[in-house]
């Protein structure tokens, strides 16, 4: 009995544990789970409380209280894989003690859990990423066929709607609303938004989808305005017929143009001021889907700016007739607004008819010894009291409504009339015109059309012989008649007509100013105003010419004006180099041929050392509002004779003298306001005779 109680007592561990083996639920599933029972192994889990005291106080697996009971003990052993059950067995020493799990065993096994989970999460985040990958590929292809879209209408809207082609217009319309609406839903998603976070290129995806939320801002408030407006007025309604002009449903129009053109303004300046992706192909596409919208803009301001003065500046509803002052500039004698004011009349206007008076010479008009007006002292600094007393030099200055205000003085003064507003035209406008109604034969027989009449005004018709006196009266002759046939002549095809003036306004070979204050806040701001920019946020460089020989050697000269961006500075602003060229293209031998009311040879105390064929030219250099005029750098190493301002712009002056053959060229580098950032330099010059960019 003593042996039996011994082998039965606690020191008999390996009888005590077979028991518990065969006794515990636990340890027999586990064994069926694990296949044929093994004598030499056993599942560790934890022993009922009543148990326990037949093993040390060590748990066998983490987690287990003590005070559990066997059941809520058992572990969960599904949970286990196939490896991880073999690994938990634990192996028997030959003398039957069973082992128990390490901690170390323990935390390997943790860890390969562990892994398995990060491995999975891994996976689940490279499919989600492939699947993002792959909806923005799709999402941008969809986005680039919807740009295309947008550049094909952008492109032939202002076509279709010069041409008069209203159903082509409307098209084009559709085609481009089409496209932004396409654009703007899958962009403005935050699939897209995420995108702008990215380093480098987030300016890209800003660029893109703030360009693309501009676009849908016109193609939802702009556009159906400018399609509502098409159906009343269409540009082959526009005629002139019999020197009357008709503009059927300009007034029906008006709203509709007004409110698209403001939005489509706004909407430029957003443009301007988006940041400028890096990528190559996405910048081309927003600058071709921006310039597209930008020559529709300047087309929509143009008739909205018509649709706002012509009723009254043309009396169409025969409320209040008019009477304008023509000035025909002669651009052989340059000056900054186009050339010598040479030839000057009125243009009466009653209920749409256009009547035309005799052109004058502007020898005719008396030469004043006091001011006709008050000179500022900007004015008097750069163009002395010449300004504001002689006829001839009223456009000395660049700013056209200041020259319109100084010439309508002078014919008040001269012919006791005050007139509505100043019209200044040049020879290059009337060949424009001229191109569209035919050409005219002149005394002599002379046939001047729409491909010699600058030719013919500004060159050939100083080979005749003509003195002076007889070239100004010719000149102001051939002037009158091809205006007066150009009013009788329009009707022929107003969409080219329409086009003509167009042209020729861009190019600043038409200006117009009115005296009332109400029409002349919509002229403002055009090309066809020619004012000096003031705005900061407008940067513009001025480079104007006016001729010092007294001559009319300015068909001989030639002259370049570039721009490029040389660097961007951290307020905002822009710097510039303008580089100017000019070159005296006169043969010594023609030179010599000329007489010298063409040379300047010794026609006054101011150009008595002009040699034969020299061309003596004042250049003036305007910088941007709120700019400066960095450096400069002329090719006779020289400097400006003069830097001074001119209505709050800082301006350098310079006389460049050119004997035949010779040319010149200097770069001044200018710099915007930081109210400008992100808006391009454009150039505003002297306009040219031939050979127009």
């Amino acid at each position: 009995m003593s042996e039996l109680q011994g082998a039965s007592g606690p020191e008999s561990s390996d009888d005590s544990t077979q028991s518990n083996r065969i006794d515990n639920p636990a340890v027999h599933a586990a064994d069926t789970h694990a296949g044929t029972p093994d004598p030499g192994y056993a599942i560790p889990v934890p022993l009922p409380p009543a148990q326990r005291h037949h093993r040390d106080d060590s748990p066998i697996l983490d987690g287990v209280p003590d005070d559990a009971d066997a059941a809520d003990a058992a572990p969960d052993l599904s949970a286990f894989t196939q490896e991880e059950m073999r690994e938990a067995r634990v192996e028997h020493h030959h003398h039957g003690e069973r082992r128990r799990m390490s901690p170390e065993h323990i935390a390997r096994l943790k860890r390969r859990r562990r892994r398995r989970r990060i491995l999975i999460g891994v996976l689940v985040v490279l499919l989600l990423i492939a699947a993002y990958v792959a909806f923005m590929g799709y999402s941008a292809f969809k986005v680039k066929k919807a740009v295309t879209q947008v550049m094909q209408g952008a492109s032939a809207a202002p076509a279709a709607i010069q041409s008069g082609d209203v159903a082509a217009a409307k098209s084009a319309v559709s085609t481009l609303t089409a496209g932004v609406d396409g654009a703007w839903h899958e962009t403005k998603s935050p699939a897209w938004g995420v995108l702008e976070y990215l380093p480098y290129f987030g300016d890209d995806v800003k660029a893109a989808r703030g360009a693309i939320d501009v676009l849908h801002t016109v193609s939802t408030e702009a556009l159906p305005k400018l399609t509502a407006a098409m159906d009343s007025l269409n540009p082959k309604s526009i005629t002139v017929k019999d020197s009357t002009v008709s503009m059927p449903g300009l007034a029906a129009s008006a709203e509709g143009l007004t409110h698209a053109d403001s939005v489509l303004q706004d909407a430029l300046v957003d443009l301007r001021n988006l940041p400028t992706p890096h990528i190559t192909q996405l910048r081309t596409a927003l600058d071709k889907a921006t310039g597209g919208f930008n020559t529709l803009s300047g087309l929509v301001d143009v008739f909205a700016r018509i649709s706002k003065t012509a009723p009254t500046m043309l009396d169409l509803n025969g409320t209040s007739a008019r009477t304008y002052l023509i000035i025909a500039q002669n651009n052989a004698e340059v000056r900054p607004t186009g050339g010598l004011p040479g030839s000057w009349g009125t243009l009466s206007v009653s209920h749409g008819k256009l009547t035309l008076s005799n052109f004058v010479p502007e020898t005719d008009l008396p030469l004043l010894s006091s001011p006709v007006i008050s000179e500022t002292s900007d004015e008097r600094g750069l163009f002395g009291l010449d300004l504001v007393t002689k006829p001839h030099d009223v456009n000395f200055t660049p700013d056209y409504p200041r020259a319109a205000q100084i010439a309508q003085a002078m014919w008040q003064k001269a012919k006791g009339q005050k007139v509505d507003g100043v019209i200044m035209i040049d020879p290059v406008l009337l060949q424009d015109l001229l191109k569209v109604t035919g050409g005219i034969t002149l005394p002599g027989g002379i046939v001047m059309n729409g491909d010699n009449a600058v030719r013919y005004l500004l060159h050939d018709s100083y080979a005749v012989g003509l003195t002076p006196a007889q070239q100004d009266a010719a000149f102001s002759l051939v002037a009158a008649e091809s205006f007066q046939h150009i009013l009788k002549s329009a009707g022929a095809n107003s969409t080219q007509l329409v086009k003509a003036v167009m042209d020729s306004t861009n190019n600043g070979h038409l200006k117009v100013w009115s005296s009332h204050p109400n029409e002349q806040q919509y002229i403002s701001g055009s090309a066809i105003a020619g004012e000096l920019e003031v705005k900061p946020a407008e940067p513009n460089v001025g480079v104007y010419f006016s001729d010092g020989t007294q001559g009319k050697m300015d068909w001989y000269l030639e002259r370049k004006v570039t721009a490029a961006k040389s660097r961007d500075l951290a307020d905002g602003s822009s710097q510039y180099k303008v580089h100017v060229t000019m070159a005296n293209t006169v043969d010594p031998a023609e030179a010599a041929s000329l007489p010298d009311y063409v040379t300047g040879k010794g026609m006054s105390e101011r150009s008595e050392d002009v040699q034969t064929g020299e061309i003596v030219t004042m250049v003036y250099v305007y910088a941007p509002a709120d700019g400066r005029l960095v450096d400069w750098k002329f090719s006779d190493g020289g400097k400006f004779d003069t830097v001074t301002t001119h209505n709050g712009l800082t301006v350098g002056a310079k006389q460049v003298r050119l004997k035949p053959g010779e040319s010149a060229d200097f770069t001044v580098t200018v710099q915007t306001s930081a109210k400008a950032a992100g808006t391009q330099l454009q150039i505003r010059q002297t306009p040219l005779i031939r050979d127009e960019q």
